[in-house]
């Protein structure tokens, strides 16, 4: 913009941006706060002091438009460090409140160590201030108002079609949530779904809609629902909130051709740029929606993506209408530990450069974290980041070590629940009675929860945990260690590093949090200093759509030539890494084609492709498969077509029968039941993970005993704690029962073997929940259609892990599965008259 047509407060604020004394003065904020934080001496003279609030206090009020967020991001900071600095200091309260103001934060003011003098002034600030707060209470709540650009986005959910970004600590599954209430509160009568990633993000949305709606729910005929067993009990006269994982969402809207939305919210939206097969059932989602004659409102919600209007491609007419917010409600510091060099930095993210502060010479990861720690004293709540879930187990017992235990009742009821959930020897029981945890995917969803709720409430102080609290989970941290920017095998991408560091200073908790980025010891380390500089100092690229990274021209190409010879397996494709990805995208193709949808994956085929192309491949397809082209992105119709073979010849007519007729567990049947799904479903092609077809017959042999074991004793009702001392007592004779590559038993050391096999058994039964629960539940529908009464249905119980009318019934009235069980065992003593089922 030329100089003459800026306004006198952009050229002012232009010129603050490049202040050099500014600049110095951060430059020792940081330095002195680092200094204050660990409890060394530290100082800032009187007038720095005054300088850096009547900096705040500019910056704060930025109207430039280039660069106003860091402006006013920097504003926060720097109100932050010196209200920790400086808690009772009255000039400090007072710019503070005066900075929160201009940066719309209302929430109420702490260590007010000051009164104000009854002038115009301040009257007049305070009248306004108090008009502000009335002006932004979020509709529906009596006290809460909006942070920020929070009212906007809230404003925007009511759009037809929305897409926002903001940074992480922003609380948009709180608005989304928040917006939900409003609606029910109101009496409305509408039907809602939310899509996240994980189990977990379930329970935690699930949970928070029952707490705040309570008896709202049942007044304005309201039901949760969260899997289809649920939605097919039919409550009559019901508005539904469904909070599904995509997959699920997908099923269910294929199921059930009636169902009609009126607002579809996808959460964690960033998930539709990753490439992996999980990615395509958002893709199917939308694809469904938009036959409808009216389309639900649709909002897409993600943390941090520079150009969220990306996701509104995924419409037949791409609207612009989406939102970014740069400007956070919350500030971090940012430290560095180089183990290579053994030097201690903070990051200036006014410069983008390191400042080194002292050297650092501990190089044992529990070591730093219980340095850091203890200096920073007890009260204080750290998370701290690993790329695997051996670290994370194995450190977390090493930092515990030296750590007594804590006398505290609640701590000794959660050590206590999580051996009898578990097993007594589980690593982490011993953990909790130190107000230490791990969080790792293994973990029951229960387990995680009554953890998450212990952190929430200080009952625990650090948790050692793995990229499950990248799904979003909203923990009131004030610290994060990140030790390593892989995640799994896989290298951390820059959103999901700034996602990660994130997680600390949150809305309600604290206005900042601390980051420490710990380094490997090597030099070249994949998590070296440069490495962490680069994420930290460049801003993130613009995303594109999972199928855009993926679906090449090549990859087109080689497709086409499989589907002209009816190929569905995709043989021709020999990009292995991303195969269940491409099978997954040429099966939404051929759904868009066969039902004459222009869908967003099939715009990207027709790049390559001509309409002369696609008739042939319909053609081809219809031949070879004339009634199996289906809905189900799940199966392809070579997979269907063989089960209904199977059916047909009664090779398969029913599920088998748990138990044998001396009601022993029926392990031959189940076992030679898997061996015709293998066959029928080709796992060895299609489920690659699950089967491991590259070892040997004999062992492959072993893994479906070891499944069809593992699947018997979880649905005739076993608990988890008897199922791990199971394969705790069966591994003293088959050394590699459940993990027969022996690969457990060498990535963990200093933990005992009960843990190692307890964790072992957690991740099968994961592993069997999410692979197995789409096969039963394809069998089942197939065998419905065939004409069977069902009776006996595997999808059913592997869902709630029973076989049991009166537990199966008890869980989907929310009871858990642990609570099912000892009110059947009790049932003379709990329930009253006859049973729900009688």
């Amino acid at each position: 913009m030329p100089e003459q047509d800026k306004t006198l407060a952009e050229y002012l604020y232009g010129k603050l941006k490049r202040n050099s004394y500014l600049r110095k003065l951060i430059k020792k904020l940081f330095t002195q706060y680092s200094f204050f934080l660990f409890g060394a001496k530290w100082s800032l003279k009187d007038k720095e002091k005054t300088d850096l609030l009547r900096f705040a206090d500019l910056l704060s009020k930025t109207k430039n438009s280039y660069g106003q967020a860091d402006c006013k991001n920097l504003s926060l900071k720097i109100m932050a460090l010196l209200n920790k600095m400086y808690p009772k200091d009255p000039s400090v309260n007072l710019v503070s409140d005066s900075v929160l103001s201009s940066l719309n934060n209302y929430l109420p003011r702490q260590n007010n160590e000051y009164s104000k003098m009854t002038t115009i002034d301040f009257l007049w600030d305070e009248i306004i201030d108090n008009y502000n707060v009335l002006k932004r209470r979020i509709p529906g709540t009596k006290e809460q108002t909006f942070i920020g650009d929070q009212d906007k986005i809230f404003a925007s959910l009511n759009e037809n079609v929305n897409s926002f970004s903001a940074p992480t600590s922003m609380g948009k599954t709180y608005l989304i949530k928040k917006f939900i209430e409003y609606k029910v509160k109101s009496g409305e009568s509408l039907n809602f779904a939310i899509t996240v990633p994980s189990k977990a993000l379930i329970t935690e949305i699930r949970n928070s809609l029952l707490e705040n709606l309570g008896t709202n729910l049942n007044k304005n005929f309201y039901r949760i629902i969260s899997s289809a067993e649920e939605y097919a009990l039919e409550y009559q006269n019901r508005n539904y909130i469904f909070i599904m994982t995509p997959e699920r969402l997908s099923n269910l809207l294929s199921e059930d051709k009636k169902l009609r939305l009126n607002y579809l919210f996808i959460d964690e939206s960033q998930k539709i740029t990753e490439v992996g097969s999980r990615s395509i059932f958002y893709y199917d989602i939308i694809d469904q929606v938009q036959k409808w004659e009216r389309m639900p409102r649709l909002t897409f919600a993600s943390p941090l993506i520079p150009n969220p209007a990306v996701f509104l491609q995924l419409l037949d007419s791409c609207q612009e209408n989406s939102i970014r917010v740069d400007e956070s409600p919350v500030t971090q510091s940012k430290f560095l530990i180089d183990r290579h060099k053994e030097e201690f930095y903070i990051f200036n993210d006014w410069d983008n450069k390191a400042q080194l502060l002292s050297p650092f010479s501990e190089t044992s990861i529990p070591h730093i974290v219980r340095i850091i720690v203890n200096n920073m004293g007890r009260k204080t709540q750290s998370l701290i980041y690993y790329s695997s879930k051996a670290e994370v187990m194995s450190d977390a017992v090493i930092f515990a070590r030296q750590l007594p235990d804590i006398e505290n009742r609640e701590l000794e009821k959660l050590a206590d629940y999580i051996g009898r959930k578990i097993h007594p020897k589980y690593e982490l029981v011993n953990l909790v009675r130190k107000g230490i945890a791990f969080h790792i995917g293994e973990l029951p969803v229960d387990v995680r929860t009554k953890i998450e709720e212990a952190y929430r409430k200080g009952l625990l102080k650090v948790i050692f945990c793995t990229s499950t609290l990248l799904e979003g989970v909203n923990l009131p941290a004030d610290n994060i260690f990140v030790t390593s920017l892989n995640n799994g095998k896989k290298k951390l991408s820059h959103l999901e590093f700034l996602n990660l560091i994130g997680r600390v200073g949150r809305l309600g908790h604290s206005m900042s949090g601390d980051v420490f980025l710990i380094t490997g010891k090597k030099k070249k380390s994949h998590s070296n200093m440069a490495a962490y500089l680069r994420y930290l100092s460049n801003d993130l690229k613009n995303e594109k759509l999972s199928v855009q990274k993926a679906l090449k021209p090549k990859q087109v190409a080689l497709i086409k030539e499989s589907l002209y010879q009816g190929d569905l397996k995709l043989n021709n494709i020999d990009d292995k890494k991303n195969y269940d990805f491409l099978r997954k995208v040429s099966l939404v193709y051929i759904k868009e084609i066969n039902q004459k949808q222009q869908g967003f994956t099939r715009k990207q085929f027709r790049k390559s492709l001509s309409e002369e192309d696609e008739k042939k491949i319909t053609k081809v397809l219809h031949d070879k498969y004339p009634d199996e082209l289906q809905d189900d992105i799940n199966f392809s119709a070579d997979q269907t077509n063989l089960l209904k073979q199977s059916i047909s010849t009664e090779n398969i007519r029913e599920f088998p029968q748990i138990f044998t007729k001396d009601h022993k567990l029926n392990l031959a049947d189940t076992y030679n039941f898997f061996i015709k799904l293998s066959r029928i479903f080709n796992w060895r092609l299609y489920e690659q993970k699950f089967v491991i077809p590259d070892a040997n017959e004999e062992v492959q042999q072993d893994v479906l005993r070891d499944y069809a074991k593992l699947t018997l004793l979880w649905i005739s009702g076993y608990s988890l704690k008897d199922i791990c001392s199971f394969a705790i007592k069966n591994r003293q004779s088959d050394s590699t029962f459940l993990d027969r590559l022996d690969r457990d038993r060498r990535l963990v050391g200093n933990i005992n073997w009960e843990t190692i096999i307890s964790n072992t058994v957690m991740r099968q039964l994961n592993k069997l929940n999410f692979v197995l629960g789409k096969y039963f539940l394809k069998v089942s529908k197939e065998l419905s259609a065939n004409g069977s009464m069902l009776e006996n249905n595997w999808y059913r119980y592997l869902e709630y892990g029973t076989n049991s009318k009166l537990r199966i019934w008890l869980q989907q009235n929310g009871y858990s599965r642990e609570a099912s069980q000892y009110i059947e065992l009790n049932a003379d003593k709990l329930i009253i008259g006859n049973g729900p089922l009688d």
